[in-house]
C-alpha cells in the first residue's frame, strides 16, 4: 500500500501525478489542498485491480483526475472511496479514453456540514470496448452539495453503462444535489444503459436527475456540410463540442489542455 499524508494548512503547489498502484491511502489534513493526477497506460495484455482510500478533513480542498489512456487489450476495474468532512471540496474527474473494459465504482460521503463534491465522467469508447461508472453519493450531513456530470460517445459496437445513486439520509437537511448523464451513440450497433437514482429520507431538500441518450444531430450535421465542412469534420466538430463541458470543468489548465489534446487524438483514432 502507498499512504499519502498532506499536512494541515499545506497547499502542494505542484500537481502530483501518479502511476496507478493496487492499493493507495490519501489523507488530506484540515486545511491543506492537493492536486492529484492519476495516469493509466499499459500497452500490454493485462487485467488489473486498483482501490484507493481518501480522507479530505475540514476546509480541506482535492482535486482528483483519473485519467485513462491505456492500451487495447486490458481490463481495469477501480474502486475509490472518499470520506469529505466539514466545509471540504473535493472535485474527481473519470476520464476514460482508451481501456477496452473498464469499470469505476465511486463512492463518496458526505459526512460533515458544508461539504461540497463536484464529480465527473467523461468516456469516449469504440470497437467492442465496454465501459461502466458507478457512483454512490452519500448525503450524511446537513448543508451538503453535490453535483455529478457524465458523458460518453459510443462507437462501433462498444456497450457504456451509468448507474448512479444519490442517497439524502435522516438528517442532512437543506441537501442540494444535481445528477445529469448524458449520451451519444454515433452508430447503431453501439449500446447505452443509464440508470440515475435518488433515495431521499429526509425534507427541505433540492434534488434533481436525469439521463438522455441519443444521437448526432442530423439537421447540423447537414447544416455545416452546406457550408463546406466534410461529413467526416462535421462528426469530429458536434462530438468534441458535446464532451467540451466536462473537460472544461477541469480546474488544472495544463491537464485540461492535455485533454483538449487527447479527446482530439482519441476522435480521430490516433
Amino acid at each position: 500500500m502507498i499512504e499519502i499524508f498532506v499536512p494541515q494548512n499545506t497547499v502542494v503547489e505542484k500537481t502530483l501525478q501518479l502511476t496507478e498502484e493496487q492499493q493507495l491511502h490519501i489523507h488530506v489534513a484540515s486545511g491543506a489542498k492537493l492536486n492529484l493526477v492519476f495516469e493509466s497506460a499499459a500497452v500490454a495484455s493485462q487485467s488489473y485491480h486498483l482501490s484507493t482510500d481518501i480522507i479530505v478533513e475540514e476546509g480541506a480542498s482535492l482535486d482528483l483526475c483519473d485519467l485513462d489512456i491505456n492500451g487495447t487489450d486490458i481490463t481495469r476495474t477501480h474502486d475509490l472511496h472518499i470520506r469529505q468532512e466539514t466545509n471540504s471540496q473535493v472535485f474527481v474527474q473519470n476520464i476514460s479514453l482508451a481501456t477496452d473494459n473498464n469499470r469505476n465504482t465511486t463512492q463518496v460521503d458526505l459526512c460533515g456540514e458544508g461539504a461540497e463534491l463536484s464529480l465527473n465522467g467523461l468516456v469516449i469508447a469504440g470497437r467492442e470496448q465496454n465501459i461502466d461508472n458507478h457512483t454512490l453519493v452519500k448525503h450524511i450531513a446537513p448543508h451538503t452539495t453535490s453535483h455529478q456530470l457524465f458523458k460518453y460517445v459510443l462507437n462501433d459496437k462498444a456497450v457504456g453503462t451509468y448507474a448512479g445513486l444519490v442517497k439524502v439520509l435522516p438528517g442532512a437537511h437543506h441537501t442540494v444535489s444535481e445528477q445529469t448523464n448524458r449520451n451519444l451513440c454515433t452508430t447503431r450497433e453501439a449500446r447505452m444503459f443509464a440508470q440515475p437514482q435518488l433515495e431521499i429520507y429526509n425534507d427541505d431538500v433540492r434534488c434533481n436527475h436525469g439521463s438522455s441518450t441519443g444521437q448526432l444531430d442530423e439537421s447540423a450535421l447537414f447544416y455545416m456540410q452546406q457550408r463546406g465542412i466534410s461529413l467526416h469534420e462535421a462528426r469530429l466538430l458536434l462530438m468534441t463540442a458535446f464532451v467540451g463541458e466536462v473537460v472544461e470543468q477541469v480546474r488544472i489548465p495544463a491537464l485540461r489542455e492535455r485533454l483538449h489534446e487527447l479527446v482530439e487524438k482519441r476522435f480521430r483514432n490516433k
